[in-house]
């Protein structure tokens, strides 16, 4: 059989690109093998904490910045006291003057009240330059209208005076808020890293008596001398003794602190009181100072967790005992 002239040839089909090929694979949903050099994500590593010598660093550069804006804080506060003062001299000064011309203010209406209903009020406004012919009314009218008119420039100089002063005041009190913002935004910083310091300096006690264990945090000067008292467990109590073997209730404070780089505080719970800073009993941090009595015949060093140390009496030691067993707490301090 011839071919048919007229018939076309048949179209060889050819094969489907690779690349197309996986694009249809995958919109079938078929998984594609895993190139076997493809690089695995890399995890960002955690940034390191700094140590103990790079808190100290910061504690120090921020206490700086912190000392630095209270400064500042305490000029912006005595300018706007100033500023307060000036305001109210000036509006008192205001007040003086319309109180000196109220009389004469009162006069002249009363008498521009009388002119008026007599039918002559060219007298009250001063018409013709000529004075003599004036009446008595009419003079006294004129007079009191001089007086006006010369306090008025008083009393308009005295106003704006208070004004400027009030907006002086307005100005100051703004920066005043501005700055103390500042200065208490730094002083959490320095609250954040000395909790951060705090953490790496974590002593543990265990109390002999109930076995209950203390932390000691800290590492500020009072959290290094309770470190120090603690060492004198078991010590002797010696009237009027400051160490290094035995001591009495403030012979013992006065003794931790001098190895820590405070020495010569007085030997007296009534003169170690005055000294520092006052603290109530529930901000109470290890190394605050804790008195007793009314008189403030006995004190000790505070722990943590509710617990002091102290030299309590002739015949006992240095020993830890409970905050809560004192009836007669008196207060606290902290002596940095």
């Amino acid at each position: 059989m011839s071919p048919d002239p007229h018939r076309r040839p048949p179209r060889l089909r050819r094969a489907a690109a690779p690349a197309l090929t996986a694009l249809a694979l995958l919109g079938a949903g078929a998984a594609l093998p895993a190139v076997a050099h493809a690089a695995a994500p890399v995890a960002p590593s955690a940034k390191p904490k700094p140590n103990e010598a790079e808190l100290k660093k910061q504690l120090k550069d921020l206490n700086d910045q912190a000392e630095t804006l209270t400064e500042k804080f305490n000029k912006a506060r005595v300018e706007y006291g100033k500023a307060v003062k000036a305001q109210k001299d000036a509006e008192a000064n205001s007040a003086r003057l319309e109180a000196q011309v109220a009389p004469a203010r009162a006069q002249l209406s009363r008498l521009a009240a009388q002119t008026y209903m007599g039918g002559n009020p060219n007298i009250m406004f001063g018409a013709g330059s000529d004075m003599s012919g004036l009446s008595d009314t009419a003079y006294l009218q004129q007079n009191q209208a001089a007086i006006v008119s010369q306090v008025q420039g008083q009393i308009d100089r005295a106003n704006k005076a208070a004004a400027d002063a009030k907006a002086k005041a307005a100005q100051v009190q703004k920066a005043l808020q501005q700055v103390r913002s500042s200065r208490d935004a730094a002083k959490a910083k320095v609250a954040e890293v000395q909790k951060q310091l705090d953490k790496l300096n974590i002593t543990t006690v265990t109390d002999p008596n109930s076995g209950i264990k203390i932390k000691i945090q800290g590492s500020g000067l009072p959290a290094r001398m309770v470190r120090k008292a603690l060492t004198k467990r078991g010590s002797a109590y010696v009237w009027g003794a400051a160490g290094p073997t035995t001591f009495d209730c403030s012979g013992l404070v006065v003794w931790a602190y001098a190895q820590v780089g405070k020495p010569g505080l007085p030997h007296y719970t009534g003169d170690l009181y005055q000294l520092g800073t006052h603290v109530s009993r529930g901000a109470l941090k290890s190394g605050d100072l804790v008195y007793f009595g009314g008189n403030l015949h006995h004190m000790g060093i505070y722990l943590g967790s509710g617990y002091f140390l102290h030299a309590p009496q002739t015949g006992d030691v240095v020993k830890i005992s409970k905050l809560s067993d004192r009836s007669d707490f008196a207060g606290a301090n902290r002596i940095s």
